[in-house]
């Protein structure tokens, strides 16, 4: 590849980039939440986009399942997991579990079974739709959670279980789709298969993430002398330990990489010089804006592909609508059913009613789903309506749930934290 074929490329990311900061200014000014904001910026962008040949390139870049979960999401999942304080994820590991393993395992089956019930789609696409659609979403709830001020606890309920029940909506989807396209009969075989499935990719990502990490303490350690050593080395880790577990393994990217975060951040006072530790956060902060920045401007542009066909999209109007009102229904009752059983398990926190709202309301979808939406394979009869199911609630749940969840907060008398 010569270099004037990555002048535009490079030309469209500084144009992005530059578009995402300038736009952070008027909407910290205007009081909506940058995620939030930077969605409508995208979608408007790609209307402009398409009447301006100057702007056409930019059309030409997708959000695509390997952008996301290569590129974008190991810098998203390591930034967070180092700022968990592992002590206090262990305190609350009861509600957190419980809400990512058993609460999307739940989702899953109460959107599948009444979608493929109620409406046209099949029971098969249902519940295809139901595994990509069940997880909240780690990187809409942790940078819409920081940027409201949630207070810490609710902040670490929430940005565990969104960083956790991504695991669990993988391996779902896997199975599901494993299910579909082999079409074989659910029965009890197929279902232990399943929990071996999940344990082992689930499991399997904690390992691979543990060994790469404490591999990397060692060099880390080595560099102790050299800050932008170690920082460099920080940044391999949140890369490897991704997909090595997830391409590589067959395991879970998303638990391998927040092992890795949770140990650096318990080990970093033993293996980091003292600079480093004051660097490393505002590090991976910054490294979280560029990836927010970029994931939700294209996933602006993304939803071109819910409005591309106006007269497909009022066909499905109602389809829309119902699976809107499925997905929150699901959230519902993942939340006020599976809370109380917590609350009353020893050893495990109780969860106010004001949080159990938030948590409801707070549940918000992003780029996951677009990244296994986009897996699904394109000779699959009903891709299209799952699709555009998928960024319908995407659309609903960061438009009208991302923006109403700092006067919810408001009106329950939930106090903003203090600025970390």
């Amino acid at each position: 590849m010569n270099d004037a074929s990555l002048a535009l490329p490079v030309l469209i990311f500084s144009g992005l980039f530059l578009l995402a900061t300038g736009s952070a200014v008027w909407l910290k000014f205007l009081r909506i939440p940058y995620t939030i904001g930077l969605v409508v910026i995208g979608m408007v962008l790609g209307l402009v986009a398409k009447n301006f040949d100057f702007l056409a390139p930019v059309l030409r870049v997708n959000l695509s399942h390997d952008l996301i979960m290569y590129v974008l999401l190991p810098v998203l999942i390591y930034d967070a997991a180092i700022n968990i304080k592992l002590p206090k994820l262990c305190a609350e590991l009861v509600p957190v579990l419980m809400l990512a393993v058993v609460g999307v395992v739940l989702s899953t089956f109460v959107v599948g079974g009444l979608l493929g019930y109620y409406t046209p789609v099949t029971m098969a696409g249902a519940f295809l739709f139901g595994a990509l659609i069940s997880a909240t979403d780690p990187v809409a709830v942790i940078a819409l959670f920081k940027e409201v001020g949630a207070p810490e606890r609710m902040s670490l309920l929430m940005d565990a279980e969104s960083l956790f029940n991504d695991a669990t909506a993988i391996v779902m989807f896997g199975i599901v789709m494993a299910v579909v396209q082999t079409g074989q009969t659910v029965d009890a075989y197929t279902l232990l298969s399943a929990t071996w499935e999940f344990c082992r990719v689930f499991l399997g990502g904690i390992a691979v993430g543990a060994v790469l990490s404490f591999a990397m303490l060692f060099l880390l350690r080595m560099g102790r002398g050299i800050p932008f050593v170690q920082i460099a080395h920080t940044t391999t880790l949140a890369y490897v330990s991704f997909i090595v577990a997830d391409h590589v393994m067959g395991m879970s990217g998303v638990m391998s990489t927040i092992t890795a975060g949770l140990i650096t951040r318990t080990w970093a006072h033993k293996v980091l010089s003292v600079p480093v530790q004051q660097y490393l956060e505002p590090y991976w902060e910054f490294m979280a804006f560029v990836a927010n920045s970029l994931i939700f401007l294209l996933l602006g542009l993304q939803e071109d592909l819910l409005f591309r066909d106006m007269n497909q999209l009022n066909d499905a109007l109602s389809l829309l609508i119902i699976a809107i009102i499925v997905v929150l229904l699901a959230r519902f009752l993942v939340v006020y059913l599976l809370i109380p059983v917590s609350n009353r398990l020893p050893k495990s926190p109780v969860v106010d009613n004001n949080t159990k709202a938030v948590m409801f309301w707070g549940g918000l979808r992003g780029v996951i789903p677009v990244a296994l939406m986009l897996s699904i394979p394109t000779d699959m009869a009903e891709r299209q309506i799952i699709i555009h199911m998928s960024l319908a609630v995407i659309l609903f749940s960061l438009l009208i749930q991302g923006t109403t969840i700092g006067w919810l907060m408001e009106k329950l008398g939930i106090k903003p934290a203090e600025p970390r």
